[in-house]
């Protein structure tokens, strides 16, 4: 019990710092660092079964908070804006995880959740059921996390300025 005390406070420590330093999805992504500096150097963090399903509980129980009866009216709207999302997103993640699964001999379980389009709280949690490596799903999510807030909002403004012209 000690060692799972242990952990949820550097957890708790790790993802405070992330909010406050303002990284993409700081509170997990913090407490991930966090966590793993500590297990890496002591080897006593401990985390049991049943918290990874209450945490999958929580995830869903937000993801669902988000929707409300404008989202039921809106989705007529939407319904061609989404499925080629759907279609399109699917094949280039799918094509993608293939194509670094051959490149680097990442297991394709592995690739392919590393690809998905997903958060990255949601993905690392649903991969280790898979069997995925979620260490490194977490660090490739995590790449794409940052690498999306950090350039995406600039060429999207770069395209949207030479499109108005």
């Amino acid at each position: 019990m000690e060692r799972i005390i242990y952990t949820l406070l550097i957890a708790g420590i790790g993802g405070y710092l992330g909010i406050k330093l303002k990284v993409p999805a700081g509170a997990f992504v913090g407490a991930m660092i966090a966590v793993a500096i500590f297990n890496m150097y002591t080897g006593k963090g401990q985390m049991p079964m049943q918290f990874k399903l209450v945490a999958q509980i929580v995830v869903g129980g937000m993801i669902g908070l988000n929707f409300n009866m404008n989202t039921l009216s809106e989705l007529k709207s939407l319904l061609i804006p989404a499925l080629i999302i759907l279609i399109g997103l699917t094949f280039y993640c799918i094509l993608l995880g293939f194509i670094i699964h051959k490149v680097t001999g990442l297991d394709l379980v592995t690739s392919l959740f590393s690809t998905s389009p997903g958060g990255i709280t949601d993905m690392t949690l649903i991969s280790e059921a898979y069997g995925a490596e979620t260490p490194k799903v977490a660090i490739l999510h995590l790449v794409r996390l940052v690498t999306v807030i950090t350039i995406l909002p600039a060429a999207i403004g770069y395209f949207s300025r030479l499109l108005s012209k």
